[in-house]
Parts: C-alpha cells; sequence; structure tokens
C-alpha cells in the first residue's frame, strides 16, 4: 500500500488513528493481518535500533495512523539501558510479546491466552497461522529465538525467489536487492517516531562535541595555570 506522505507530515491533529485492537474487530483478511503485523515488526526493529523498546503490546497502545497498514505507531516507548547485554534482552522479550499477540488474533483468542499453554500446545494453534510462518512463530514460542519477523520473511522469500529461478532452469545468482527496499520501511517509521530520531541526533552532537568543549577547557586552564605560576 502507497504511503501518503502530506497525510504523515501532517500535524498530529489532521491523523486519524484507529487502535490495532478496533482495526480487528472489523473483517479483515490474513494477508491484511500479516502485512499489519510485519510493518509493525519494522516500526518494533526501528525503535529498537535506536535504543528503545516498547512498553506495552496492548492492542490499544498499538495505532494504525490513517488506517494505512504500513503506518504502525507503537504509542508507549521506553529508553533501553545502554548494557548491550540488557538490549538483548529488552529486544528478545519485544519480540516474543509481539508474536505472542499476533497468535492471538490469528486464533481469536489473545484475551484468554496463557503463555505456558500456548507453548505446551503450539501445534494445537498452528493450524490457524500462516503456513509460511509456522516455523517462524515456533521458533519464538518454543525455543525463544531472538528473529524478527521481517527479516524471516525477506530471507523466506529470497529463498523462494532462488528455488523458482531453480525450478525455471535459470542460471546464476539471483538478485534480491529489489526486496531490501520494499522491507526496510524506513521513511515511514523515520515520520512516525521522529521524536526519537531528535534525541538520537541530540545526543550524537552531545557526544561530538562534549570531547571538543573539555580539551578547550582543559588548554585554558593550563594557560591560566601557567600564568598565575609566572606572577
Amino acid at each position: 500500500m502507497a504511503m501518503n506522505h502530506n497525510n504523515l507530515n501532517s500535524s498530529n491533529n489532521d491523523y486519524d488513528f484507529v487502535s490495532l485492537e478496533s482495526w480487528i474487530k472489523t473483517r479483515h483478511s490474513e494477508d491484511e493481518m500479516r502485512e499489519v503485523f510485519l510493518n509493525m515488526d519494522r516500526a518494533m526493529k526501528y525503535v529498537h535500533d535506536r535504543g528503545y523498546c516498547v512498553k506495552s503490546f496492548h492492542p490499544k497502545e498499538i495505532e494504525l495512523i490513517n488506517h494505512e497498514l504500513n503506518q504502525i505507531r507503537f504509542r508507549t516507548l521506553l529508553e533501553m539501558p545502554t548494557s548491550s547485554l540488557d538490549r538483548k534482552r529488552y529486544i528478545k522479550e519485544d519480540i516474543y510479546n509481539s508474536s505472542y499477540i499476533q497468535i492471538g488474533i490469528y486464533t481469536k483468542c489473545l484475551y484468554w491466552l496463557n503463555q505456558n499453554y500456548l507453548k505446551e500446545n503450539f501445534d494445537s494453534f498452528a493450524q490457524f497461522l500462516p503456513e509460511g510462518d509456522v516455523p517462524y512463530y515456533r521458533g519464538v514460542i518454543e525455543r525463544g529465538a531472538s528473529v524478527y519477523l521481517c527479516e524471516y520473511d525477506l530471507e523466506k522469500r529470497k529463498r523462494d525467489l532462488a528455488a523458482l529461478e531453480k525450478e525455471v532452469g535459470g542460471e546464476g545468482v539471483t538478485d534480491t536487492s529489489h526486496l531490501n527496499k520494499v522491507d526496510v520501511n524506513e521513511d515511514i517509521n523515520a515520520v512516525i517516531y521522529r521524536q526519537i530520531n531528535k534525541k538520537s541526533d541530540a545526543a550524537y552532537v552531545y557526544f561530538l562535541v562534549y570531547p571538543a568543549i573539555m580539551f578547550t577547557l582543559s588548554i585554558i586552564i593550563s594557560i591560566i595555570v601557567k600564568v598565575l605560576s609566572l606572577s
């Protein structure tokens, strides 16, 4: 679905927000739901890459902007700790929670779902999931895999394209570079999450400027000390 740049760049008052909870109450195809979940995953990865995680995955706290399937906003974000180990833990938790609610929505039992029951009886839920995504969800739920759905989907499509080429007698290495641009969704998320971008930019500027300031101050102090010692 094409992005409406004009709507995205308008003020918040011009946006038409619909919560994921409200959206799933209306009839949607499996393909539409999967597209929302892929774009939700891309948005999650975007905020992770900028040092943030999702505070709440409740469907009320996730919104589709202007009812567009590729404009996903998490209403509440938290800044992750700076520790690499802690960040990996937060990211893993987000990936699990995202997969958990997706399975709950596909199976129409989100608000009655139990984590232990889901893990122990995953096969009973698998029949309601998109067939090609079952290995992904199984890995996250049963084995605690820390892989983004959007990255799994990208690699799967690359393999499928290569297999198709081989089947029809193609030669050489399949060029899949065109798939990367489709999956990034960078321009959309850059607008939706521009506030954390500004914070990241400010931190980067501080990182560059602070050493220069300290270096200048050290020179000034050295000069003052030298002058005082000569007086």
